[in-house]
């Protein structure tokens, strides 16, 4: 005999009534997160309100504006200090040279006055130490957020939101509903939590993926707040039945309605299953194909931060300014620090060349350049 799994209806009120508290807790405390982290990252471009470039500026780092500039012009620490006149100091300090003599006799002061009841290294460990001048220096240079930071802050959020996820997906799975679509539902947030975190790190060389940081995040908290929408839902409001008492005409008029409704709604639902029909194998073959450039792209990414640096002679050097000109002059966007070139095509297809001769390979094949040719190239994601 199959085995039955256990639903909403099968457990008991008490059950009901303490999986409901620990998602409803977990919804508002989500809530707060989201607006701890507008506050956190709000105002690093020196702009109202929060944007994709204040994500950039996190990880990637700005030359115009610093987290501890940002943080008291207008920032979430602006009102921590006692005057504008301090502020001021602190803006003037940023903007001259940085330099310890003057942080010690000037800045030192008002941030142990106003600022190291909480940055202190001690009290909260996730916020930065200003209660010296190389803790200082961390948020008061442009430079893209550190490595060890990002590790420590990545291994808390995965260990945490990983526990999160696992106790609201196993409330979850007690819903009624398809199975794959359950699985699908259930196994987002955790690939979604894995891509957000591993885009820290390369958002840190590469400012583009910002975007994959947002959209993968955002995706993480739409799932889990369907998880648990979906399952206040049916503990609550599906399984309660009430008995609704109608007389004999009245059941006769709501059995006429239904049958009239059913005339109307079934050839409605035969053509919309004819277009599912016709349409589902196009749309899958598409899916696939966007998985697969995806893959490849990202392959190429990693292949870019972790390839050895090259050595160019003068000449080619030369070349690559060339190549670079030509291939930006055509719509494309390219990256090199020094270990090859990255070449965004799309949104989609980013390519990786480790070798002079290799890019010009690619240029010589791209669309204007070899028109005579119908071959694709070679490097085609």
């Amino acid at each position: 005999m199959e085995k039955r799994c256990l639903r909403f209806q099968d457990i008991s009120v008490s059950e009901k009534m303490l999986y409901s508290l620990f998602l409803m807790t977990i919804g508002i405390g989500y809530l707060f997160a989201l607006t701890h982290m507008y506050y956190t990252h709000q105002m690093r471009d020196g702009e109202p309100g929060m944007s994709i470039q204040d994500v950039m500026i996190a990880y990637y780092g700005s030359q115009d504006q610093t987290r501890l500039g940002s943080a008291i012009n207008g920032g979430p620490m602006e009102p921590n200090l006692k005057s504008a006149n301090d502020k001021e100091k602190i803006l003037v300090w940023l903007s001259t040279g940085k330099s310890k003599a003057a942080f010690e006799q000037d800045i030192a002061p008002i941030l142990n006055r106003d600022c190291t009841l909480c940055h202190n290294g001690e009290t909260n460990p996730g916020l930065p130490n200003l209660t010296n001048y190389e803790g200082v220096m961390e948020v008061a240079s442009s430079k893209a957020a550190s490595i060890p930071g990002l590790v420590k802050v990545s291994h808390i959020h995965l260990f945490g939101i990983a526990f999160i996820l696992l106790f609201v997906g196993r409330i979850f799975i007690y819903c009624r509903m398809n199975v794959t679509l359950k699985r699908i539902i259930v196994v987002i947030p955790f690939l979604s939590m894995l891509i957000d975190t591993l885009s820290w790190f390369i958002t840190r060389n590469n400012p583009s993926f910002a975007y994959v940081v947002v959209a993968s995040g955002a995706l993480m908290g739409l799932s889990m707040g369907a998880q648990i929408i979906i399952s206040l839902y049916q503990m609550w409001v599906e399984t309660f039945h009430p008995k609704l008492w109608l007389s004999a005409s009245q059941q006769q008029l709501l059995k006429k309605i239904v049958i009239s409704f059913e005339q109307i709604a079934s050839p409605i639902v035969s053509s919309s299953k004819a277009c599912v029909l016709k349409f589902a194998p196009i749309i899958w073959l598409q899916l696939r194909v966007a998985a697969v450039q995806v893959s490849l792209s990202l392959y190429h990414i990693v292949r870019y931060q972790l390839h050895p640096k090259l050595n160019l002679s003068v000449n080619n050097q030369l070349k690559a300014q060339q190549y670079k000109q030509t291939l930006t002059e055509s719509g494309y966007s390219v990256w090199f620090v020094g270990n090859g070139w990255l070449v965004k095509e799309s949104v989609l297809t980013w390519l990786f060349f480790n070798s002079i001769d290799a890019l010009e390979h690619y240029i010589q094949h791209l669309p204007y350049q070899a028109s005579a040719s119908t071959e694709p190239s070679e490097y085609k994601v």
